[in-house]
């Protein structure tokens, strides 16, 4: 075999070559007249990248063979060649009689139902515009796939860095019109930024800034995928979050454009990192949470928990902290007002599948996003006239919010370990108080509404009446709710210093006649002192 064939054949591996062989069996075996093999011990010390396996040489070659394609020119020069002169024909406008851009002839040949002569220029234009944009054939496209695995390497994100590959891929991103092309670029771009030094000098490029936020304009799914992730990553470091959170405010049509993905994509992948993206930036900016918090986002992010359900708990997670962000804003408390009824159903929901099993899991992740749709109805119960008929006007609202209080206070059992184990983090520790906190605020705001309202049964005799008129979430607390999670409610309520709402749970009680509950409460200690 020749030495050019093992040169083709070591090109177009990215690992290095154990003694001078070939990868590839067969035709491509190496020749028996070659020098020796190195020593185990010294084959690919120079060629390799760090401390991986992967190969320098198909490294370079690879990107040499990406700045030739961008550094090709767009458009291919006619020569005198016939042949060229056929598949480059100028056309003349006979309207303005000025040149228009080269286009394929069959385009403009009568036999294929071409446009009259005094229309369709600009059809023929858009043509030869697609004449220019950048293309990368299939062999270059599964070496930059193969790139794109390895990217994910520090030493590797590092060589590519030292070798300009932010602006060659940049470039690509740029000219190319291929989805694949593009998607692979981003991809590469996105693992670089897991590397820190390499993000933090991304912010630097200013043309990436620009032209990683304009993708998501972008038609293609997969692209748009690669692209909220790269440009999430990109804000995990503190360093160069202030750039790019100024491209973020420099126009209000970015958050448009996460609206927009939000409530129109069922791509789950998508829907998550967008989702992602936004918890990210709502929390990193109170000048963006001012900004953005409108009925528009409100109304897309209700519309991706409805796509996502639990499917993807981290998206679900990540759209309801949103949520719980914009609800600290006074246009976001707005904004959820006017959707109150569409987001109570939807955070029911949420809660019902939460609470689907006997026990509540709240391990860390569940505890965040339980947290955050507590907060939510604690607002719609605060801010809405209608909040409270819509979240109590059945018992799955109140259902729900007192098995989370259970495993709330039993938070060392659900999470199966014992108290003295280094698994129940500080984290997951500080977020049951934090939990807790919402629930008993909500329970206190929900116990004052109720000892508010105008109704009056105290003058009726007529148990029938009595029983239709009390609270719905009354009669199940006092009814079908099992005493090990009323006592939990106890508990939470005492642990506050709670004595005013359960003296006013007391009072309900004795409204309403609700015998059970009442020697329920009473039986868990002096309460009225």
């Amino acid at each position: 075999m020749s030495a050019s064939c093992d040169e083709d054949v070591a090109s177009s591996c990215p690992f290095k070559l154990a003694g001078g062989e070939s990868p590839v069996p067969g035709s491509c075996s190496p020749a028996p007249l070659r020098n020796p093999s190195p020593p185990n011990e010294l084959i690919g010390l120079s060629d390799s990248i760090g401390r991986t396996a992967f190969s320098k040489h198909w490294f370079f070659t690879t990107l040499m063979k990406l700045i030739k394609v961008i550094e090709k020119p767009k458009t291919d020069e006619v020569t005198d060649d016939s042949a060229a002169t056929r598949e480059k024909t100028p056309v003349v406008s006979i309207k303005d009689n000025e040149p228009v851009k080269s286009v394929d002839p069959e385009a403009t040949s009568p036999s294929k139902n071409s446009a009259p002569e005094n229309g369709g220029s600009a059809d023929k234009e858009n043509k030869a515009e697609e004449t220019r944009i950048m293309n990368i054939d299939d062999d270059l496209q599964d070496e930059l796939c193969q790139l794109w695995d390895m990217s994910s390497d520090e030493d590797v994100a590092k060589l590519l860095q030292e070798y300009k590959a932010v602006e060659l891929l940049s470039e690509v991103i740029t000219q190319s019109e291929a989805p694949r092309a593009t998607e692979i670029a981003v991809g590469i771009l996105g693992n670089m930024a897991c590397t820190t030094s390499v993000c933090e000098s991304m912010a630097d490029c200013m043309t990436l800034v620009d032209i990683s936020l304009r993708l998501l304009t972008n038609s293609d799914t997969p692209t748009l995928v690669e692209a909220t992730r790269f440009l999430s990553t990109v804000l995990s470091s503190e360093k160069c979050q202030e750039t790019w959170l100024e491209a973020w405010g420099s126009d209000t049509q970015h958050c448009q454009n996460i609206a927009f993905i939000l409530s129109s994509s069922v791509n789950r992948d998508l829907i998550s990192n967008s989702a992602n993206l936004l918890d990210n930036l709502l929390d990193l900016s109170d000048v963006l949470c001012a900004s953005w918090s409108s009925v528009q986002l409100v109304t897309s992010i209700i519309e991706a928990l409805k796509q996502l359900g639990l499917s993807n708990e981290e998206g679900t997670y990540s759209l309801l902290h949103s949520l719980q962000l914009i609800s600290t804003q006074t246009s976001g408390v707005s904004a959820i007002v006017d959707q109150v009824e569409t987001i109570a159903d939807v955070l029911v929901e949420f809660l019902l599948k939460i609470c689907e099993d006997e026990i509540v899991n709240l391990e860390e992740s569940r505890s965040a996003g339980v947290a955050s749709a507590v907060s939510v109805l604690n607002i719609m119960l605060t801010s809405s006239p209608a909040g409270y008929s819509l979240l109590y006007s059945g018992g799955d609202c109140i259902r729900c919010l007192l098995k989370i209080i259970y495993a709330c206070d039993k938070e060392v059992v659900i999470l199966g370990t014992p108290k003295s184990s280094p698994s129940l983090t500080s984290g997951n520790s500080s977020l049951i108080r934090t939990l807790k906190e919402v629930l008993y605020v909500i329970i206190a705001e929900t116990v004052t509404i109720m000892n508010t309202e105008e109704t009056d049964v105290s003058q009726t005799e007529d148990d029938e009446l009595s029983e239709r008129t009390t609270p719905s979430l009354l009669n199940y607390m006092n009814s079908s709710c099992e005493r090990p999670r009323l006592i939990a409610l106890v508990n939470l309520l005492l642990s506050r210093n709670g004595q005013e709402v359960i003296k006013d749970i007391l009072d309900l009680c004795s409204r309403y006649k609700l015998t059970r509950l009442e020697e329920l409460i009473l039986d868990c200690g002096d309460t009225t002192d």
